[in-house]
């Protein structure tokens, strides 16, 4: 009985919270040319308040394609943008983290390993209807990579260890975005 009434509250507590909300407080878009990869993501994202807004996209790709090529990653960008409008129409600029644990093969070698960092962006948001968004965005950034690199694909032929700051494209997106 104890557990039902604390769910009751709690349930009440966030009702009461949400009064206070307006419309196209959050987001959750994909990005397209990510897709095109066969990278499963999605990017969620709220408002802070006219001008500023959250972001959190997310990035996963477990796949192994024709001759045993891999793009496999699990990467998060949790960034905030200044929209020189208001959020989610016309312009905007903004930063954001990088994390990512990857596993790709490149030519005739391998690299696993993660990578941490910090980027940039800028781009600019078109309103198709009351609920949907077309983005772009690019941007630049700065990581730290630790990683493996292996002879061929699929040996364990180690060609070394690296660790070092790589400047990094960290943003390409055009994506479809739903307004609620």
């Amino acid at each position: 009985m104890k557990t039902l009434l604390f769910k009751y509250m709690l349930f009440s507590v966030f009702l009461l919270s949400c009064s206070g909300l307006r419309a196209q407080f959050y987001s959750l878009g994909t990005n397209i040319p990510a897709l095109g990869t066969a990278t499963i993501n999605a990017e969620v994202s709220m408002t802070l308040d006219r001008k500023w807004s959250l972001h959190l996209p997310v990035y996963y790709n477990p796949f192994v394609f024709k001759d045993n090529k891999k793009l496999q990653n699990f990467t998060v960008m949790p960034g905030v943008r200044y929209w020189l409008l208001e959020s989610y129409v016309n312009g905007f600029v903004g930063v954001n983290a990088i994390g990512s644990k990857y596993h790709v093969t490149w030519k005739n070698s391998r690299y696993e390993g993660q990578a941490y960092g910090m980027g940039i962006s800028a781009g600019y948001a078109w309103l198709l209807s009351p609920r949907w968004n077309l983005e772009i965005e690019g941007g630049i950034g700065l990581v730290w990579a630790d990683y493996n690199e292996y002879e061929c694909q699929e040996c364990g032929r180690q060609k070394g260890e690296y660790s070092r700051w790589v400047a990094v494209p960290n943003k390409f997106a055009l994506s479809l975005i739903y307004l609620f």
